[in-house]
């Protein structure tokens, strides 16, 4: 059914042809996409080529590399045979050697080889005369010092007593006072004395006076007999008259002497000289004793020494001398080796010194069990290692371990050949898991550096693009290669730096210029008898 043509609405055929007003918001959309985004996108790509180019433009140490060395270990059974070496019984640590501890000619041996002996037991004498002799001489020389010790105690008392009761002094001043009173006394008398004389002599010229007025009435002799009675009593006048200057010049010395002796009476000092005197001659004396009797126990220890006697208990080795020759003793001018006599051992401390392979160092741990064989034996014994020599036989390319016996048996001797089996120690791994095969690190001991805050090695950092002094612990022994254990501190992606450390400092930027790859390798495996590192640094430690 057709439409009428004049009920259509053509209105909305129209077009309107108006011109639209443009909007804020389209205007602002515009300038974001024409002109931030681009400088952004530019911005950015900058920033990635700068990042991406840093390394040409900073600084950085060109440095080589190397990566550590990692190692998978197989765990064995406890109880379960790694490798055999051969070796030989020695004594542990050592053979003892009786030594004469004093210089002789050797008179007797006593023991022979294989002979069991006690501590002090005699092994051998030593010709003694001069011993003997020497010794008599000290005891006498003793003898005599101590007489003059008795001596030298007696004048020290005597000194003290004179000290303390001075009677000599006493008794000198009492014959000072004594000699003053009478020559006072005199010089007293004196002028009566010459009252005397001269009255005398008076007498004396009366007399004469009258026999000469007598004439011849008297004798001449008479006369004469007068005239020196006169001379006389003349000549005592004049002697008592010139005495008195010289009694008073005496007294004043004998007051002098009196003053004199009870001063030295009152200081006492030659007695006080006299007992320091004898206490210094009583300490030497004393010194001299104890020289003496120091040389009488030193003279009784060489004739004691003459016989030489065992240090332990042990058996016999070896003889080391014979009889006739002579010792040197044990001094430092001594020659070594000059005084020993016998060689001893321990017949239940023995070891067996074993050349093992450098191949099989790394499967050596202290305490490790063995079982020894020895041609003597119908079966093997227990052995434990007890250490690991550290210098190589160049020759043999072999390395010296030692294996203590446990519980040897008596048919056991020193220097008997021996095989020893190295079995594998209890590990850690619990029963019913699956056996795992733990990594173990090691490094070049050459970029090991050692200090007193311990072991570092340089490690460059790849991202940071820095160098890294890191701490770590290593473990005992080098590995073939000269290589170490790292136990911690290191994980297996980490990179050693090789060539360029020696002027590195912490935090410095480096330069990777190349890789090392003689030091390092791929993973390898070789059969110990550890489960991880640990178990390494426990027996490493039980062992120190």
């Amino acid at each position: 059914m057709s439409q009428d043509p004049s009920q259509l609405d053509l209105s909305q055929l129209a077009v309107d042809r108006t011109p639209a007003t443009p909007s804020r918001p389209r205007v602002r959309r515009a300038w974001l996409t024409r002109y931030v985004l681009p400088v952004a996108i530019l911005c950015g790509f900058a920033a990635l080529f700068g990042w991406a180019t840093r390394d040409s433009f900073l600084p950085a140490q060109p440095v080589t590399i190397t990566p550590v060395v990692v190692s998978r270990a197989e765990v064995k059974q406890e109880g379960t045979p790694l490798f055999q070496a051969a070796g030989w019984v020695e004594p542990r640590p050592t053979p003892v050697l009786a030594s004469s501890l004093a210089p002789g000619v050797i008179e007797e041996l006593l023991v022979v080889e294989g002979d069991l002996v006690k501590k002090g037991q005699p092994v051998a004498t030593l010709i003694d005369a001069d011993a003997r002799i020497a010794l008599a001489e000290a005891k006498s020389l003793h003898a005599l010092q101590k007489a003059e010790l008795r001596r030298a105690e007696a004048i020290l008392a005597a000194a003290k007593t004179n000290l303390e009761q001075p009677v000599v002094l006493q008794a000198t001043l009492a014959d000072s006072e004594a000699l003053l009173a009478e020559l006072e006394r005199e010089l007293n008398n004196l002028p009566y004395a010459i009252e005397a004389a001269k009255t005398k002599r008076e007498l004396a010229e009366v007399n004469v006076r009258r026999k000469e007025q007598a004439g011849d009435a008297i004798l001449g002799r008479i006369l004469r007999e007068a005239r020196a009675d006169l001379a006389t009593a003349e000549n005592t006048l004049q002697e008592l008259i010139a005495r008195e200057p010289t009694l008073k010049q005496q007294q004043q010395s004998l007051r002098q002497k009196r003053d004199a002796v009870a001063a030295q009476l009152q200081l006492l000092t030659e007695e006080k000289r006299a007992l320091a005197e004898a206490e210094a001659n009583l300490s030497i004396v004393e010194a001299r004793v104890d020289q003496a009797r120091l040389a009488v126990d030193t003279a009784e220890l060489r004739l004691e020494r003459m016989t030489v006697r065992a240090p332990i208990n042990g058996c016999v080795l070896s003889l080391e001398a014979r009889p006739g020759q002579w010792l040197s003793g044990v001094g430092a001018s001594a020659p070594a080796g000059a005084s020993a006599v016998v060689g001893l051992y321990d017949p239940k401390s023995l070891q067996v010194r074993v050349d093992v392979r450098l191949e099989d160092v790394p499967q050596v741990l202290i305490d490790q069990p063995t079982q020894i064989e020895t041609a003597a034996l119908a079966g093997p014994i227990a052995g434990r290692v007890i250490s690991v020599t550290t210098q190589a036989d160049i020759q043999k390319n072999t390395l010296q371990v030692k294996v203590a016996v446990l519980d040897p048996p008596a048919v056991i001797k020193p220097e008997m050949l021996a095989k020893v089996t190295f079995l594998a120690p209890p590990s850690p791994a619990v029963e019913g898991q699956e056996a795992k095969r733990p990594l173990r690190l090691f490094v070049p001991r050459t970029l090991v550096t050692s200090a007193d805050g311990g072991d570092t090695v340089w490690i460059a950092d790849l991202t940071a693009g820095v160098a890294i002094r890191r701490p770590i612990e290593v473990g005992r022994g080098v590995a073939e290669g000269g290589l170490v254990e790292v136990l911690s501190g290191l994980s297996p992606t980490d990179k050693l730096i090789v060539g360029g450390r020696e002027s590195l400092s912490e935090g410095e930027r480096v330069r990777v210029a190349g890789e090392e790859r003689d030091a390092a390798g791929s993973m390898r495996s070789f059969p110990v008898s550890i489960e991880s590192a640990q178990r390494t640094a426990q027996l490493a430690d039980k062992a120190s």
